[in-house]
């Protein structure tokens, strides 16, 4: 195996983990509105105790998945060199809003409608900057791994083009060698 082909190979694989983590970002932002659909789901649907429980339930999955796949986010992200600081603030962020549901379900009375009113209130496009963030980290991370992944190019092109012309120099300068042994030979058989 040559140097070129352990470079390809691994430039191969950090281009694969660039694309897991820009996935990854995406990934992590379809559960945040995930989790806000069930939030809503949670205050429309939730006037029965079983839906309720159920609705709420899946609510409290989805924020934990969101904390579970920011953290992920974040330790990839670090590997690769992508900068972790504004995923720790995303994760900040969406620790800040988890809070303001938290207090804002505490208003909530399934035998009063007009209580989603006060709820619905206490929280009304809080998510939006939220998510707005998301988009961000989103095309950044995006960003991130097409330059990466171009530079990594880059490198084993040139890496390759290096090889190349070391090999058309050697070349030359073994047919100059061979050519300058047969003309010593010739000369030599002359005499």
């Amino acid at each position: 195996e040559t140097d070129l082909d352990v470079a390809m190979r691994q430039s191969q694989a950090e281009i694969d983990r660039l694309t897991v983590m820009a996935d990854d970002a995406r990934v992590a932002q379809v559960a945040f509105k995930t989790q806000i659909q069930e939030w809503k789901n949670t205050l429309l649907r939730g006037y029965v105790a079983a839906d309720y429980a159920a609705y709420h339930g899946a609510f409290l999955a989805r924020r934990e998945e969101v904390d579970r796949r920011l953290e992920q986010l974040k330790a990839a992200a670090g590997a690769l060199g992508f900068p972790v600081d504004g995923i720790a603030d995303l994760r900040t962020r969406h620790d800040a809003l988890d809070a303001a549901y938290d207090e804002a379900i505490k208003l909530y009375r399934p035998e009063d409608p007009l209580s989603v009113r006060a709820v619905d209130t206490h929280v009304r496009g809080k998510d939006r900057p939220l998510n707005e963030a998301f988009d961000k980290l989103v095309a950044q991370a995006k960003s991130y791994a097409e330059e990466r992944r171009d530079a990594l190019r880059e490198n084993d092109l040139a890496m390759s083009r290096g090889i190349q012309q070391t090999l058309w120099i050697s070349m030359a300068i073994g047919f100059a060698f061979l050519f300058l042994v047969a003309f010593m030979a010739l000369r030599a058989i002359r005499k």
